[in-house]
């Protein structure tokens, strides 16, 4: 994984986490406990969905890093391919 990407990754995270907690802090005013629930609930969603689609990505870059590239299997044929050339006929 790229320094650059965990960085990003932690950041919006630690964000997330964050904003969750000021939203949390913010319910607990009677006036706006509904509203701000919702919002809350929201933001950990988000965050989990951003989590999830994260990791389902670094999985993803992982595979496609270890399988070998399709042009370069399929560019030449092996030594099971015989010859039909006209010059190879007697």
């Amino acid at each position: 994984m790229d320094a650059s990407l965990n960085q990003q990754l932690t950041l919006a995270a630690v964000g997330m986490s964050g904003a969750a907690l000021f939203f949390s802090l913010l319910a607990a005013f009677p006036g706006l406990k509904g509203v701000l629930a919702a919002v809350r609930d929201g933001v950990l969603w988000f965050a989990l969905f951003l989590v999830l689609g994260a990791g389902g990505y670094m999985v993803w870059q992982s595979s496609q890093e270890s399988q070998p590239s399709g042009s370069a299997a399929k560019g030449s044929p092996g030594p099971a391919v015989a010859d039909k050339s006209p010059q190879s006929r007697p």
